[in-house]
């Protein structure tokens, strides 16, 4: 009879009543992993794991803390990672061959990898030397409590995130645009020295400030550096659940998730002018910027939400922990 594993985690998903009844965690009661620290995460998974079927870790250090653990003291691993290092190659960097290095070798030991988007299966699998059956994607979810339209909107243009976005081609397209643009960035972004007048800038605000400002938006704006590792896709996901029309860079971290025409716009990586007009056009048109938005929103509350992905992950660790089982009882050739 098929049983589902045991699942020890570091992964602090409390919007998920569905994860929490299933998986053990490492933290106390009111304990975040975050403030753990990578290596305390990673000796609470070891001393812990043998009473576990398997082991997922959320986040690049704690993997691979727990992951050359395991290694250095020759202890199984069952191991799948949700979160991996997958910055842009720089072979002639010793800090970037070595920790490609590392995760090669925990990676390799893991019984897979999980991740939110499609090309990563066959940028991790080439990276890390692992057969593209050792992963599986699972999509993203809203992080937003409670999902629904936020009107009315003040006709502002919202864009929000650090992590890989283009802000000089926003900026660029900020002067072909008509309404006022709003940019909430980390403090160490940089942006272009002349900004126009219609450009608002926010450094490291308040969560809910940030939420406030996208509530009020009238369309929400994407642009994303190319990289072969997904990003802005939670404040996307954030936009989407709020009711708001997405406009974003084609790329990795979107186009699972946004398709032209249907449910956003996508437009080429560093093409302000495109990014400019496909604004303007939902400005210009309101009944077109409500469609997709609606379309998005309810996809969203169909398939992207909290216990969709959670159930999603627990089939995907089901299936690798199985694949595994399967492969260690087959006889040899």
């Amino acid at each position: 009879m098929h049983r589902s594993p045991s699942i020890l985690t570091n992964l602090a998903f409390q919007q998920s009543r569905i994860w929490q009844e299933a998986v053990a965690t490492i933290c106390r009661p009111g304990e975040s992993p975050d403030r753990l620290g990578a290596l305390r995460q990673g000796i609470r998974l070891l001393l812990r794991r043998r009473r576990f079927d398997v082991v997922v870790t959320m986040g690049p250090r704690p993997s691979l803390a727990y992951g050359l653990l395991c290694g250095l003291l020759r202890r199984p691993a069952r191991h799948v990672m949700t979160e991996v290092f997958l910055d842009e190659a720089r072979p002639a960097c010793p800090s970037w061959r070595l920790k490609t290095a590392l995760f090669r070798w925990v990676a390799q030991r893991a019984l897979g990898i999980l991740t939110n988007s499609t090309a990563e299966v066959g940028l991790i699998a080439e990276r890390f030397g692992i057969p593209a059956a050792n992963l599986r994607f699972v999509p993203m979810y809203t992080t937003l409590p409670q999902p629904g339209r936020r009107e009315p909107n003040d006709g502002s243009v919202v864009s929000i995130g650090r992590t890989r976005r283009d802000l000089d081609v926003l900026v660029a397209a900020a002067r072909r645009i008509s309404a006022r643009v709003v940019v909430v960035a980390g403090r160490r972004e940089t942006l272009p020295a002349d900004l126009p007048p219609n450009v608002e800038v926010f450094r490291e605000i308040p969560l809910a400030q940030t939420h406030e400002l996208l509530a009020q938006a009238a369309v929400a704006v994407a642009p994303l550096l190319p990289a072969e590792r997904s990003t802005g896709q939670v404040f996307i996901f954030e936009a989407i659940a709020m009711g708001k029309p997405v406009v974003a860079t084609r790329s990795i971290g979107t186009v699972d998730y946004i398709r032209d025409g249907e449910n956003g716009v996508l437009v080429e990586p560093g093409d302000a002018a495109a990014l400019a007009d496909a604004v303007e056009r939902l400005l210009r048109d309101p009944a077109l910027a409500r469609r997709l938005a609606t379309n998005a929103l309810d996809e969203c509350l169909s398939s992207w939400l909290p216990d969709h992905h959670a159930q999603r992950m627990l089939t995907a660790i089901g299936e690798l922990w199985s694949a595994s089982r399967a492969a260690r009882n087959s006889p040899a050739p």
